[in-house]
């Protein structure tokens, strides 16, 4: 529950690769989001444990679920930029 609490107030900036009309050129995966979870506010969370209904393609804003134990959640947001 403290990791949930801290993960409410964080937002995490992934800069990804795209072409015309706001489509990226691959997808934003869990895998992706986790590791700059740890660069940017090193915090370890695993990425399994995020939940995304589909891999983000476009740039954006989004709120990603994260489940961390029984009946205990946060999300996530995350910022794709073109970088």
């Amino acid at each position: 529950q403290e990791l949930a609490g801290k993960l409410k107030g964080c937002q995490v900036k992934i800069a990804a690769k795209g072409g015309a009309g706001g489509k990226l050129f691959g997808a934003v995966t869990a895998k992706e989001i986790s590791e700059q979870l740890k660069a940017q506010h090193d915090m370890e969370l695993d990425s399994k444990k995020l939940v995304l209904a589909e891999p983000i393609k476009t740039f954006g804003a989004y709120t990603v679920k994260a489940k961390l134990g029984y009946e205990v959640s946060g999300t996530i947001n995350v910022l794709v930029v073109e970088g």
